[in-house]
């Protein structure tokens, strides 16, 4: 009963971001539910990914998706977040954080994850069958087929500089500023930054009085 309620409320999310024309990622979000069905079919055959309800809320520059374990804050479960930060990506690249978080929760029903959900040998071993390689750390190193092939099936290409095998390098993720409110501060041997508009501080060690930097 409970599956069938999950599924029915991740069917109902679905169909929501999917005829929501006034939202700028309704696009986005129909073809990442379309890809949820191609990758299901072609990589979760005997053990299918249950629906997921997909969401793009702004998360710690540093991940560009999390898979939600348990239930989120609406008391929703299958909860794939893909980080609004990195939409800018190439699509492919997306597509590939969208896999690795259906991964997260095909062991989450099938396999045996790290209690601590770190990326245990299992999840290496099926994104690796998959065609993504990724390390100890999650992130993703390269890729393959049979991804690229199902991805060039459906229209999507995969470009980068390529290894020796064959396979293709993932490309640097890179890191956008944050805008910090913090001021930067120095007495000439060391820097603080304060959030502070006024800061009276003295150096203990050069005695020297800080100043404001920039």
């Amino acid at each position: 009963m409970n599956k069938q309620l999950n599924d029915h409320i991740n069917i109902a999310i679905r169909e929501n971001e999917t005829i929501v024309t006034d939202w700028p990622l309704n696009k986005l979000a129909k073809d990442l539910y379309l890809w949820t069905d191609i990758f299901n079919s072609a990589f979760f055959k005997d053990n299918p990914v249950p629906v997921p309800a997909i969401s793009f809320e702004k998360s710690k520059v540093s991940t560009l998706g999390h898979y939600v374990i348990g239930r989120n804050g609406f008391g929703v479960r299958e909860n794939i977040n893909i980080n609004r930060v990195h939409l800018g990506r190439p699509m492919w690249d997306i597509l590939a954080t969208l896999l690795h978080e259906m991964v997260h929760s095909w062991q989450d029903r099938y396999g045996n994850p790290s209690k601590s959900w770190f990326h245990n040998r299992e999840f290496r071993l099926k994104m690796a069958e998959i065609g993504i390689l990724v390390n100890e750390k999650g992130c993703h190193v390269a890729v393959g087929d049979p991804f690229v092939a199902v991805l060039k099936e459906h229209g999507v290409t995969v470009s980068g500089e390529q290894n020796p095998d064959g396979m293709i390098k993932f490309p640097p993720k890179v890191k956008p500023k944050g805008k910090s409110k913090l001021k930067k501060w120095t007495c000439g041997c060391q820097n603080a930054r304060v959030g502070k508009a006024m800061f009276e501080a003295t150096c203990d060690i050069c005695g020297s009085k800080f100043e404001l930097a920039e």
